[in-house]
């Protein structure tokens, strides 16, 4: 697991990304990057298609760093996947989900500054109806709450999707999902569907807290029938990881989930709508390269 050659590295900045975070801190991590010995092109992206196209297009084994959200990370993921760069994460959203469970320091000066005690890790790329992500795509309740979340116009960091919640608490009625995972099919009255690559959004939820980026293999959690006091409850546990035991909580890992509903509802991948239900999610195995801790706990 050898550590990145200095040499020309890409800096693509979110200029969207928690209301501004990416622009806020661009001129201080260029820098960094250059203080680290790092020949350096900085691209203010238009869009996600944007980032992948340039991610795409950069030479093999040189540095792509991202400055952004979950979504804009796996928007570059996806073009580093066939250009074959290696992504450094370096968190300018909001919730900052893959960074946080990869291990990376949320402070983008600090992350560039411990380059040296980063390692080149191959992680899993998840495909939901196509779409490139990294943490968890979902549907349910929690898609719901992160649509209001996006939509909050108070800079409430990680606790916007605290908001969203409380506000999709006040039109949520159950439906009935129906699951197949590798085929193996289940139909259930519930709350939501969340299929984990990395396994962690929200700000900090480790809603697939089992999940690696590295095993090939989708971790599938769904919250089956539950009062609103239950769905809070399965929420603050899930911080700490420890709601799986839960009578009403169903876990399983696969390679192709496919997710419908008896109602509309949409499909999220990191924060972005992807898709109405039903759609399917799949994995691609150790199909990016990234820098990380050693030590990071994402992997197998």
């Amino acid at each position: 697991m050898s550590a990145v050659v200095r040499g020309s590295a890409l800096l693509l900045v979110n200029p969207t990304s928690g209301n501004g975070r990416g622009l806020r801190l661009l001129p201080r991590t260029a820098q960094a990057l250059r203080d680290a010995g790092f020949s350096l092109e900085i691209s203010v992206t238009a869009g996600l298609a944007d980032a992948t196209a340039q991610a795409r297009a950069a030479a093999p084994g040189s540095l792509v760093a991202v400055l952004g959200g979950d979504g804009f990370l796996g928007a570059v993921a996806a073009g580093a996947r066939e250009s074959g760069a290696v992504v450094l994460p370096l968190a300018g959203g909001r919730g900052n989900d893959t960074v946080r469970r990869l291990g990376l320091a949320l402070d983008p000066l600090k992350a560039v500054r411990s380059l040296d005690r980063l390692s080149v890790r191959k992680l899993d790329l998840g495909l939901a109806n196509g779409r490139p992500y990294l943490g968890v795509a979902n549907a349910g309740y929690d898609g719901l709450a992160n649509e209001y979340g996006n939509k909050a116009r108070l800079n409430l960091g990680p606790f916007v999707y605290l908001y969203g919640g409380i506000k999709a608490f006040l039109e949520w009625k159950n439906v009935t999902f129906t699951v197949s995972v590798d085929d193996q099919v289940s139909t259930f009255p519930g709350w939501l569907v969340a299929v984990g690559n990395v396994g962690q959004y929200g700000g900090g939820l480790r809603i697939c807290p089992q999940a690696k980026a590295d095993d090939g293999l989708l971790d599938v959690v769904s919250l089956g029938r539950a009062t609103i006091l239950g769905v809070a409850a399965t929420f603050l546990r899930s911080y700490r990881g420890s709601h799986l035991g839960q009578p009403n909580i169903s876990f399983t890992r696969g390679s192709t989930v496919v997710i419908s509903a008896s109602k509309p509802l949409n499909l999220y991948a990191d924060g972005e709508k992807v898709a109405a239900l039903p759609a399917v999610v799949e994995i691609v195995p150790r199909a990016v390269k990234f820098l990380v801790p050693a030590d990071s706990l994402a992997f197998s």
